[in-house]
């Protein structure tokens, strides 16, 4: 792999260092610096698509190993976009692991055993996105039908929703982003407003947001749906008993730009990435911070960011001209109590005790689900630091066993000590204490 720009810097009030990677079309193999999107894969690996390149015309989608290592670039053939675009703008992952591709004008699904096809009935239609939930389940939105086609069994079989459908009272039923709260309501918001699924299968519209243009979405650890309002830059909080508040942007210098993407981290702060106006952070008590190329210098590699996903404590931006950024030390590690056994518990799920304990070379991390959900396994260390993730996918009801050969995340073998492993589903977070020793 070509040379990474690697950016470090300590900023006022932070303890830990702020390190921002750049991963360009200079220095490294993504094909094009124009990227669309950002979704990592059940075995951990990011991708990207995006512009493709000009100069060679390969699409622009490739895939980082999740040890930062190893890159692969997909041509168009690769990818079943023969009779489609080349221009990825969102990839979306299932439960069993097959990546679905939404180019302006059709979808193609790469399977996990490598082989591409299009959806063919989406070949020349005006497809807006693709989603997933936790179950796998597919949400396609398709203008020229007016309606988000519909898979409970990986693209086997479709049906069709309309505006009436879900409870869309003004316009197309156009998905822009989708999000699971903790009590399992799907929701979704649309070119035209927000409407989210009850556990009922009834379907139901946030009336004060019906007809607005709401780009993207996001859940923090409260259940607050955040949806920005593109028309005018306001930005909705929604809670989960359905009442709304807002930030008025001409209260937020930082968010008078559009808002391409936001996330929540697990301090419940929000992430925004805008359209030159850097990164923002907005804080539980309503300040907010700005990370743009200025503040960072060069850090942040340009001001206009198109998509933004979490993972652990990292961040990932892409960018409209300047590739895409990994930036780590932002987010508060979580954290852990050395005196507590489990940070919190909840109904429906467990994480037993490693065996054996104390270990040496490995041990066995056991846990239950009642039902299926979206599960991620992480160690720390001592300090809050993140050591090893062991797993972070969609797993159905049942009773599982991970093995942890006591190395970190790039094959390193850990020192001898104390360590946490932090259990965090849709229902509620557990966290467990272990020993290694040599």
């Amino acid at each position: 792999m070509r040379k990474l720009l690697v950016f470090l810097m300590f900023l006022s009030g932070v303890v830990s260092a702020q390190t921002f990677t750049a991963f360009t079309a200079e220095n490294s193999d993504l094909p094009c610096n124009l990227v669309y999107c950002i979704s990592f894969d059940n075995d951990g690996n990011i991708w990207f698509g995006g512009q493709k390149d000009p100069a060679t015309g390969i699409a622009n989608v490739s895939m980082l190993s999740n040890d930062l290592s190893n890159w692969t670039v997909y041509e168009q053939a690769d990818l079943g976009l023969a009779n489609l675009e080349d221009r990825v703008y969102y990839i979306a992952v299932d439960d069993q692991n097959n990546k679905w591709l939404c180019t302006h004008y059709g979808v193609a699904v790469l399977k996990a055993d490598g082989t591409a096809l299009e959806v063919d009935f989406t070949v020349n239609d005006y497809t807006r996105t693709i989603q997933t939930d936790s179950k796998g389940n597919i949400y396609l939105s398709d203008r020229d039908d007016a309606g988000i086609w519909y898979s409970e069994d990986n693209g086997q079989n479709w049906v069709m929703w309309t505006a009436a459908d879900i409870g869309l009272s003004n316009g197309r039923p156009e998905i822009y982003d989708l999000k699971e709260d903790s009590q399992g309501r799907v929701w979704i918001c649309t070119w035209y407003g927000v409407v989210y699924r009850d556990t009922d299968g009834t379907w139901k519209e946030v009336a004060d947001l019906a007809g607005l243009y709401t780009y993207a979405m996001t859940l923090d650890k409260n259940d607050v749906a955040w949806v920005p309002d593109a028309d005018v830059n306001d930005l909705y909080k929604i809670a989960s008993d359905g009442s709304v508040s807002k930030l008025d942007s001409t209260d937020f210098p930082a968010l008078k730009a559009d808002i391409f993407d936001l996330e929540a981290d697990k301090n419940g702060h929000i992430w925004c990435a805008t359209n030159g106006e850097g990164l923002v952070e907005i804080l539980p008590d309503g300040s907010f911070n700005q990370y743009t190329t200025a503040s960072t210098s060069g850090g942040i590699l340009q001001d206009t960011l198109t998509h933004l996903e979490i993972k652990n404590e990292e961040i990932w931006v892409s960018t409209a001209s300047a590739g895409i950024l990994r930036i780590t030390g932002l987010i508060a590690p979580t954290a852990v109590d050395p005196n507590e056994q489990t940070v919190e518990t909840a109904r429906g799920f467990q994480l037993h005790q490693n065996y054996p304990n104390p270990f040496n070379p490995e041990t066995n991390i056991g846990f239950d689900l009642d039902k299926a959900g979206q599960v991620s396994i992480n160690i720390y260390d001592v300090n809050g630091q993140l050591v090893r993730e062991l797993t972070h996918t969609p797993y159905a009801a049942g009773n599982y066993q991970l093995l942890w050969d006591g190395t970190d995340n790039f094959g390193k073998k850990v020192v001898s000590g104390l360590y946490f492993y932090q259990m965090n589903t849709e229902q509620g977070v557990q966290t467990r204490k272990m020993m290694f020793i040599q």
